[in-house]
């Protein structure tokens, strides 16, 4: 994902024509790779998957999930955001900069396509070795009844 992103700002700079939302979402991959470690942006979006799979209906559709996968690798890094001091109250205020919605929509699907496919498999198995574990404590509490 990262080599797209930075074929897609070489064709930028080369003066090719080009999808402006490609470039907005590869300069975004691009800034989040150069301050993020790779192992927090991976556990980010792995959370963001297992939590789709365990609450469904925390998201109205694929796209309102793909919003907030960016939101949230964008939330690791400080550099989204921009701070000013407010004098009257003497507190220090931030304002996040959003990208356009085509542009959260391309950053969202190379993500998706990129790290989907491992975020799905990561989300079955851990169902799997929840519904182990309750069969496991079903097969203890017959046990137990029949015990007695």
């Amino acid at each position: 994902m990262l080599e797209h992103a930075r074929r897609v700002l070489a064709a930028f700079q080369r003066g090719q024509a080009g999808y402006r939302p490609d470039r907005i979402a590869a300069q975004e991959v691009v800034q989040l790779a150069s301050n993020v470690e790779p192992l927090r942006v991976l556990d980010t979006t792995f959370a963001m998957f297992l939590l789709q799979d365990r609450q469904p209906r925390q998201f109205r559709s694929d796209a309102a999930f793909r919003f907030q996968l960016v939101r949230r690798l964008r939330g690791l890094t400080e550099l989204n955001a921009g701070s000013w001091y407010n004098h009257k109250t003497g507190k220090t205020h931030k304002a996040y900069r959003e990208l356009t919605p085509r542009a959260v929509m391309v950053f969202g699907q190379w993500v998706a396509d990129a790290l989907g496919g491992v975020g799905l498999y990561l989300a079955k198995l851990e169902r799997e070795q929840e519904e182990a574990k309750q069969q496991q404590m079903r097969s203890l509490a017959g046990a137990l009844e029949a015990l007695q």
